[in-house]
């Protein structure tokens, strides 16, 4: 698979405790159509999601990914392909890694 995404986080996991329930559902509706069934699994520090998309809406949900790592910069995205096949890390610290797998594992389900 080929890394297409790798954001780190460039803010401190703490900052994810600002983040209210109903704040974050907005900002991630739009990756609700890419990753709807995607098999999620936790990861040490967050979640990954597994799934299959077409090559133009792998370009679409980079893109997504992109602007949501801007809104919430105690995440760290990665994001890998070998088209269908797609992996999404989403990963933090602190109460990042809470956020993380409340608001991707529910994106998944």
């Amino acid at each position: 698979m080929a890394v297409l995404i790798d954001l780190p986080a460039v803010r401190p996991g703490r900052l994810a405790e600002r983040v209210s329930a109903a704040g974050a559902t907005e900002p991630v509706r739009a990756l609700r159509a890419y990753l709807r069934g995607a098999a999620v699994t936790d990861i040490p520090d967050g979640i990954r999601l597994r799934f299959r998309l077409e090559i133009m809406d792998i370009a679409r949900l980079a893109d997504e990914i992109r602007s949501l790592a801007n809104e919430w910069p105690f995440l760290s995205f990665l994001m890998s392909t070998d088209p269908p096949e797609c992996t999404l890390d989403v990963t933090g610290t602190g109460a990042a890694i809470g956020m993380a797998r409340t608001v991707f594992a529910e994106l998944g389900a």
